[in-house]
C-alpha cells in the first residue's frame, strides 16, 4: 500500500518540498501544530490544492476562508465562526468578540486549521487583524488552532512598526519548463477522448510520447510569454485538435512531427497574441451574473484599455471646449482597420483612470466605496480583468482588460450604453 507521502507526491507532482513540509507540521497526531503558517508563491503554483489536500489526506479539520468575499472585518469573522463553528447566524463585529466565540467552541475548533486564501487583502483592514490570528493560539488560551495564509506576496510586506510573531514560512517557486511539462502530460487521457469525440471517424491512437511532443512544441511557444498554469493547460487543450487534424485528414502521419510542428505554428502564434482573452463568445457574458456597477466598471475598463489617455477630456467630459477639425481628423476616416486601437489589442490603464471613467459613464451618483473595489477584485478572479502590479495598493495599481469588442458589446447592451461613441475608434465617425 502506498504512504500517505507517495500518494500526496504522485497526484501532486514536481511539489514534493512543499507536500514534505507541510506532512511534518500536520501529519503527526501525537504533536501540537504549529501557531501559523505563511505560504508565498505566485498564481497558479498549487498553494491551494497542496494545502487542502495534505490536510484532506491526513484527516484534519479544516475551513477555507477566501478574502475576495470577505471584505470587511464583520464578515470575515462571522464567515470563519459558521465554517469553522457552525455558528451561521452569530454576529461578530470585532476581534475580541471573535476571540470569545472561539472560546465558547473550543471542542468545535480542537485541532483545527483555519486557511486564508489571497491574505494579501488583510493589509487593507483593521490594523489588529493580520498580527491577531498570528496569535491565535495565545489569544484563546492554548486552542490547537493553526492558521496558514496563502499569498502572492512575501511575508516582509505585512511588516509595520509594531513587531509580529513570525510564523513558519514555504515558499512555492514557480514551475520551471520540465515541471509544467511533467503537469501538463497528466491531461493525457482528456486529449485522447478529445480525439476520439472530434475526429468524426477519423480518429487515431497515440502514446504519451506523441503528447509530450506536441507539449513540448506548445511550450516553446508560450513558456517565456506565460507561466501561469491554469492558462497554459486551457491553451494547450485548446489548440491539441489543430495539432492533430494534418492527421485526422490523412495528409501527415503521427510520426510527422517536423511538419505537424510547420503547419501548427501559425495556430499557436496567434493564441500567444491573445493570453487570458479566452472570453470571446457572446452567450457567456449573458449568462455571466455581473453586478450592475460591475458592469458599468467592465465598460470602463475596456474604454481605458482601448482608448489613449489624450483623448479622455474629449470623449468623457461634457464642456471640453470646441476642438477644430483638423487634417488628422480627416485621415481617421480612411482608418485601415489594422491601425484600430480595438485590433491592436489592450493597453495597461491606472486605477485612478478607471474610476474617473466610470463616474463619467454611470449616470447615477455613486459614492466611492469598498463596493466598488470588491467589484473591481471581482473582475480580476474573473480574469475578465488582469492586475498589473500589486492589487493591495492603490497607489499605482494597473490594470487591462481582457475582453473583445463583442464581448463588451453584449454588457452594453445589457445596461443601454452604447460604447461606439466613446471610443476612440469610431467617435469620429
Amino acid at each position: 500500500m502506498m504512504s500517505t507521502l507517495s500518494r500526496l507526491e504522485s497526484t501532486l507532482p514536481c511539489r514534493s518540498s512543499q507536500i514534505g513540509q507541510l506532512y511534518n507540521l500536520f501529519g503527526h497526531n501525537e504533536e501540537p501544530f504549529p501557531g501559523s503558517v505563511y505560504i508565498s508563491g505566485g498564481p497558479s503554483v498549487g498553494k491551494s490544492i497542496v494545502v487542502s489536500r495534505v490536510l484532506e489526506e491526513v484527516g484534519v479539520k479544516h475551513a477555507v476562508i477566501n478574502m475576495i468575499e470577505c471584505y470587511t472585518s464583520k464578515i470575515l469573522y462571522e464567515t470563519i465562526l459558521s465554517k469553522l463553528c457552525g455558528l451561521v447566524d452569530t454576529k461578530c463585529e470585532n476581534m475580541m468578540d471573535f476571540i470569545d466565540h472561539l472560546q465558547r467552541n473550543r471542542s468545535e475548533i480542537h485541532r483545527s486549521v483555519l486557511i486564508i486564501d489571497k491574505a494579501d487583502k488583510l493589509r487593507t483592514m483593521d490594523f489588529n487583524i493580520f498580527p491577531g490570528f498570528l496569535k491565535l493560539k495565545e489569544l484563546t488560551g492554548g486552542i490547537h488552532i493553526s492558521v496558514i495564509f496563502l499569498s502572492q506576496i512575501i511575508l516582509q510586506k505585512f511588516y509595520s512598526k509594531t513587531n509580529i510573531v513570525e510564523p513558519i514560512q514555504i515558499t512555492f517557486p514557480q514551475y520551471n519548463k520540465d515541471e509544467l511539462l511533467e503537469i501538463l502530460t497528466l491531461d493525457i487521457d482528456y486529449a485522447r477522448n478529445l480525439i476520439i469525440n472530434n475526429a468524426k471517424g477519423g480518429g487515431f491512437e497515440f502514446d504519451v510520447d506523441f503528447y509530450r511532443n506536441y507539449l513540448n512544441v506548445f511550450l516553446s511557444v508560450f513558456y517565456r510569454n506565460c507561466r501561469d498554469l491554469t492558462e497554459l493547460r486551457y491553451i494547450a487543450r485548446s489548440n491539441f485538435l489543430n495539432y492533430c487534424q494534418p492527421i485526422i485528414s490523412k495528409e501527415n502521419t503521427i510520426s510527422d512531427s517536423l511538419a505537424l510542428w510547420r503547419k501548427v505554428a501559425p495556430t499557436l502564434k496567434q493564441a500567444l497574441q491573445n493570453l487570458y482573452l479566452r472570453v470571446s463568445t457572446v452567450t457567456l457574458p449573458q449568462s455571466l451574473e455581473l453586478p450592475f456597477y460591475a458592469k458599468y466598471l467592465l465598460i470602463a475598463a475596456y474604454l481605458a484599455s482601448y482608448n489613449p489617455a489624450k483623448d479622455d477630456k474629449r470623449l468623457f467630459m461634457k464642456y471640453h471646449g470646441k476642438k477644430t477639425k483638423t487634417l488628422r481628423d480627416v485621415k481617421k476616416k480612411s482608418k485601415v482597420s489594422e491601425q484600430l486601437n480595438t485590433v491592436l489589442g489592450p493597453k495597461p490603464f491606472s486605477f485612478d483612470r478607471l474610476l474617473a471613467i466610470f463616474y463619467s459613464i454611470v449616470e447615477d451618483k455613486v459614492g466611492f466605496n469598498n463596493n466598488l473595489l470588491v467589484q473591481v477584485s471581482s473582475l480580476v478572479e474573473l480574469q475578465l480583468l488582469s492586475s498589473l502590479s500589486d492589487s493591495s495598493s492603490l497607489d499605482g495599481a494597473k490594470y487591462k482588460c481582457n475582453v473583445n469588442f463583442d464581448f463588451i458589446q453584449t454588457v452594453c447592451k445589457m445596461v443601454g450604453f452604447n460604447i461606439r461613441k466613446y471610443l476612440s475608434d469610431f467617435s469620429h465617425m
